[in-house]
């Protein structure tokens, strides 16, 4: 009597292995594609917002300047408000400065600097840019 080896059965279980790394293996490149996208959409929002934050920043320090350059000058009423206009043109508009700054995927950086006398200082304790408070 022969003795017969059972090639069969170990062969299917070697193809379904085969199958199962490959399949794993794609599946597992397809979800590091996907990470990868992922990555690099979210460092372009950040490098998009970290330059809007830079030109906000150049925005309030212009804003700044202006205020410092009208306490300097004493002005109040209504030389204070047409000099708010002359310098800060459309920025300026019924005693509130403001700007948005666009960003990537329709985004945009809504900026509000502290005014300095205005009641409208965003942070309670004063500004330490312009000295104002939130006292009315």
């Amino acid at each position: 009597m022969r003795k017969q080896a059972n090639i069969g059965t170990t062969s299917l279980i070697l193809i379904f292995v085969i199958l199962c790394l490959s399949t794993f293996g794609l599946l597992s490149l397809s979800s590091a594609k996907g990470d990868l996208s992922l990555a690099e959409k979210n460092a372009k929002a950040v490098q998009a917002y970290y330059e809007a934050d830079a030109a906000g920043e150049t925005f309030v320090q212009m804003v700044h300047q202006v205020f410092r350059e009208a306490k300097e000058q004493k002005l109040a009423g209504a030389r204070r408000e047409d000099y708010f206009k002359e310098k800060l043109g459309s920025y300026y508009l019924d005693g509130l400065v403001q700007t948005d700054i666009g960003m990537e995927f329709g985004q945009a950086l809504h900026i509000e600097p502290c005014l300095s006398g205005q009641g409208k200082c965003l942070d309670k304790e004063g500004c330490s840019e312009c000295g104002g408070s939130d006292e009315e």
